[in-house]
């Protein structure tokens, strides 16, 4: 037989594309080469062929999620770093007070996402940028009495 009877004789016995029988084969069920041609009664070398045309490999399947995840690191900060970064400078000694340290931390943020939209989510020195936002939320906890609350139900 050619291959589109093979492929012809696999989707009329499914009664669903190739692509389709494929993914519910190496990827729902996970079952190797020999297994899956044993069950769709073609040749090992045609299931290969199919499994590496469909892209469902192992490696395959990690290598197309990790490009997908980078293509979206480019949008994770696109709309807060659409706004023009600007450096506040401070004129008075610092005082060290908890609304400073909170301004502090939201200029960084704000750098840091400035980064990471500029470079397309490719900046290594953006890897700080989730330390910040906790930092953040702990200000604001720290703020409502939130944290001391916690302690105390702790203790």
């Amino acid at each position: 037989m050619r291959y589109l009877q093979y492929k012809g004789v696999v989707e009329r016995e499914y009664k669903m594309s190739l692509k389709k029988v494929m993914h519910q084969l190496c990827v729902s069920e996970n079952l190797n080469a020999v297994e899956g041609a044993k069950k769709l009664g073609v040749a090992k070398k045609i299931y290969v062929y199919w499994r590496h045309y469909f892209r469902l490999e192992d490696r395959q399947m990690l290598f197309d999620r990790t490009a997908a995840e980078l293509t979206q690191l480019t949008e994770r900060y696109a709309e807060p770093a659409d706004r023009i970064y600007s450096k506040s400078r401070i004129t008075a000694a610092p005082s060290n007070t908890i609304d400073e340290l909170e301004d502090v931390v939201d200029n960084l943020i704000g750098y840091y996402k400035h980064i990471h939209y500029a470079s397309d989510g490719l900046a290594l020195q953006t890897a700080k940028l989730p330390l910040y936002e906790f930092s953040k939320s702990l200000i604001v906890d720290y703020k409502k009495g939130d944290l001391a609350k916690e302690v105390q139900i702790e203790s």
